[in-house]
């Protein structure tokens, strides 16, 4: 007899969904919407994969307490952009996606100041 298949739950935080409308609209009014529907849905197979396979993502220290376990991972075929989020038992909750090259730990620091 076979298990049923169990589909992980992708959960995204409010900054986590902004920071992909900021993204889309960014692509969309640089390089046009066919590539910024691209992004978005390489985000949503990417956190599709990462939800069935958790760990799979690099521990990220931010060196904030209420990160601890923080991990990412960078978003296929858009590998500038990284995933970051929490393995969860039913799959992983997002807490941001964020652009390589950005003061990542100072955007965690900031927030961490804010609230």
């Amino acid at each position: 007899m076979t298990r049923p298949v169990t589909r992980r739950s992708v959960q995204q935080r409010p900054r986590a969904r902004l920071d992909l409308i900021e993204q889309f609209v960014y692509f969309g009014e640089r390089d046009g919407v066919e590539l910024a529907e691209r992004y978005f849905v390489a985000v949503e197979e990417t956190c599709r994969r990462l939800a069935e396979h958790p760990r799979s993502g690099t521990s990220y220290d931010s060196g904030i307490a209420k990160l601890k376990g923080l991990r990412r991972f960078p978003v296929k075929g858009f590998e500038n952009y990284l995933v970051f989020y929490f393995p969860r038992r039913s799959g992983i909750e997002v807490i941001r996606v964020l652009h390589g090259a950005r003061d990542i730990g100072g955007v965690f620091a900031m927030e961490e100041s804010e609230g």
